[in-house]
């Protein structure tokens, strides 16, 4: 199915587009340029929409009541829904042009709801004479593009990596690669054709042995039992190996997890650390203490005093010493006359009458003396004081001076770093989840459990099915040589022979299926995959040396020494989006699949090299043997940016998408309407128009073209 015109009326904000598809093989690659908020993801599901109807829309978005008309439509007010797709059909009676018409009539209500009546779906077949009408229109789309496989078909940027990631358990994402290879390579009707089959030649063998006598058709009976019996062992082996497969992967990601908290270290170790550096830290803030004391007495000191006033002490010193010479001090005069007035004799004999004029004198003189006695007792305290003092050399201070702060340097460094060491210490102490650990270790030890259970069921199950495949092998010989001996009528052994011939290429090519074309879409999954990301593939470096399908319908990412990646934390964004691009791509090239891939803004968090590898390999024309499609990417500026040389070559159609809400901040002209509404221009990735142009094009080199607003 190659789709070429879309039109949307009233789908969310989309007003009126139309939409013309490439439907060029030597040029498969339609973009649709649309910034955020502009239309792309409800162009997205206006196409879904329009194809299967709600039922798919729900299974893709999370509220089960999905409003389709804009929520600035007024309440009350009915609104015409319509998606109409032109697409054709080529196959070997040619090509057949087609008309898919879907619409459906919504009443916004004031609860913001809105109610919805009765979906109308029409498939018409244009031809030369008129449209045909065709009956189950759903039905019949089920056979080109099953609805079971919207993800593969139309996929949500956001949600590329849903093949890839373990943001869904294991089993899921599993159920989606199994469904998706054995749809389209025609596995699951194979296996329906190959049972149906079995039932078939099960009843032409029964009616056999029935006509051959008792004989072949007791041993008919007992082969079916045992033939049975074998089916059931191996369904069971194939869902233990699964289940074991399944049990591998979750301890390695567990075990993984644990690693990596472990990693951090071990939270006795680091608790023990802790005390340690505290009680280091307490130690060293008492020496911090020891050493401001320290420092603070020098500052007190008689050597500082030496060191900043030495010459002034020296020379203060020099003239005490001068004033004791001349006997200024120290004063003892004073003591002297009292003695002398309270005995009543002068030192020179003469008495001191109260009255006379020696004793007048004498107390005169010891007035005179008092007055000079505060100075000559400061003077005298200061010269027997300075007798204790000592000349200290300035060198002495200095040094004092520089020991205490390379102490407290090096107390200062010390500190720093236990106290940088003690906070790493608790961060990694905050990083360990003890109660993650045990329960990690609890379930570890459970799955270790689970496997061994697993592995004895299935050492039980190898050995009941090699005695069952015996007792087959045996009861078949029997079978024949009854058959030999038995007389069975030519048209029923005629088809008994077919049935079995048919059963027989049944299961050849279902073999084949799921063997070597799964096969090929692996190795084609490969390749594709390291073209894109640049690995090299002779995988002897890097980090990602193969990408592999397993049995189990598992995407496989291998690295050195033949460890493998866990998508989710070992893979990044860029190439989980790689690798479910190269898996679908593969896919439907091995398959041989004609139809669309649409996918919404594709080269988020991919960049540079990487972006522009990417692009080429989804938008490489196929070669003449291979398979025809279309791919439209639904692009913003941002992504478009790097690769538009390759838009150039690759692209045969294209379109923008612009929203009315985006003006006057980001869109320059003003449309006619004032309500809220998208509508799409034919503008490339270079150009711009009355419609589109934004803000910054001018910047991006974009060049102008006149369409009309109206």
């Amino acid at each position: 199915m190659i789709i070429q015109r879309i039109r949307v009326h009233n789908f969310k904000l989309l007003k009126d587009v139309d939409i013309q598809l490439s439907i060029d093989p030597a040029k498969p690659l339609t973009v649709i340029r649309a910034e955020n908020g502009s239309g792309k993801t409800s162009l997205h599901y206006a196409i879904i929409w329009g194809l299967y109807g709600m039922d798919a829309l729900k299974s893709i978005t999370s509220p089960t009541d999905i409003r389709l008309s804009s929520k600035a439509a007024p309440a009350g007010s009915p609104v015409f829904i319509e998606v109409v797709l032109d697409f054709h059909i080529t196959d070997e009676g040619g090509t057949a042009y087609y008309r898919l018409t879907r619409h459906v009539q919504e009443t916004p209500q004031v609860t913001g709801s809105a109610e919805r009546g009765r979906e109308v779906v029409k498939l018409s077949k244009l031809t030369a004479a008129g449209d045909k009408e065709l009956d189950q229109p759903e039905s019949w789309l089920e056979q080109w593009l099953p609805k079971r496989l919207v993800d593969i078909f139309f996929t949500n940027g956001d949600d590329v990596q849903k093949f890839i990631t373990g943001k869904q358990e294991a089993r899921v994402r599993q159920e989606k690669v199994h469904l998706a290879i054995e749809s389209l390579l025609g596995i699951r009707q194979l296996r329906t054709a190959v049972v149906d089959i079995e039932a078939v030649q099960s009843g032409l063998d029964r009616r056999a042995a029935r006509d051959a006598g008792g004989k072949l058709e007791k041993v008919t009976g007992e082969l079916e039992k045992l033939e049975l019996a074998l089916k059931e062992i191996d369904d069971e082996y194939e869902k233990l190996t699964v289940r074991l497969g399944n049990i591998e992967r979750d301890q390695v990601r567990k075990g993984r997890e644990l690693e990596a908290i472990r990693g951090i270290g071990d939270l006795d170790a680091i608790n023990q650390e802790i005390q340690g550096l505290e009680e280091d830290l307490a130690a060293l803030e008492g020496y911090q203490q020891k050493n401001f004391a320290a420092m603070s007495g020098l500052l007190r000191s008689e050597a500082l005093s030496w060191t900043l006033a030495g010459a002034s002490l020296k020379k203060a010193l020099t003239r005490l010493d001068e004033l004791k010479d001349l006997r200024l001090i120290p004063k003892t005069s004073t003591q002297i006359l009292e003695d002398r007035l309270e005995l009543g004799i002068c030192i020179c004999g003469e008495e001191l009458e109260p009255g006379s004029t020696h004793r007048d004198e004498v107390a005169k003189l010891l007035a005179e003396q008092q007055d000079r006695g505060a100075i000559a007792e400061r003077l005298t305290e200061l010269r027997y004081g300075a007798r204790a003092l000592r000349s200290v050399n300035q060198q002495d201070f200095a040094g004092a001076r520089t020991d205490a702060l390379g102490d407290f340097a090096k107390l200062a460094e010390s500190v720093r770093s236990k106290t940088t060491a003690l906070q790493a210490a608790k961060e990694r102490r905050a990083l360990i989840d003890d109660v993650r650990v045990r329960e990690l270790a609890e379930e570890l030890a459970e799955l270790d459990r689970k496997k061994g259970d697993v592995k004895f069921k299935l050492g039980n199950l190898d050995t009941r099915r090699g005695t069952a495949k015996y007792d087959c092998d045996q009861k078949r010989e029997e079978k024949r040589n009854a058959e030999r001996n038995a007389s069975i009528s030519r048209d029923l052994a005629v088809r008994r022979d077919v049935g079995l011939d048919l059963l027989n290429l049944a299961r050849a090519v279902q073999d084949q299926l799921e063997g070597p074309y799964v096969e090929r879409v692996s190795k084609r999954l490969d390749r594709m995959f390291k073209d894109i990301i640049g690995a090299d593939n002779g995988a002897s470096t890097g980090v990602i040396t193969a990408t592999s399908i397993t049995s189990n319908f598992d995407i496989v990412v291998s690295s050195q020494h033949g460890n493998s990646l866990d998508p989710d934390f070992e893979v990044n964004g860029a190439s989980q989006r790689a690798l479910t691009l190269a898996f679908v791509w593969s896919l439907m090239e091995v398959a041989g699949t004609v139809a669309p891939r649409f996918i919404d803004t594709p080269l988020g968090m991919v960049s540079g090299t990487t972006k522009e590898r990417m692009v080429e390999a989804i938008t490489r024309p196929p070669a003449a043997d291979e398979t025809p499609y279309q791919v439209v990417l639904l692009l913003t500026r941002s992504e478009i940016a790097g690769v538009e040389h390759i838009l150039d070559q690759r692209a045969g159609a294209f379109g923008t998408l612009s929203c009315s809400q985006h003006y006057p901040l980001d869109l320059v002209h003003k449309w006619a309407e004032d309500e809220p509404y998208s509508r799409n221009c034919g503008c490339s990735h270079r150009q711009q128009c009355n419609i589109c142009a934004r803000r910054h094009d001018n910047d991006l080199g974009l060049r102008f073209r006149e369409e009309s607003v109206a």
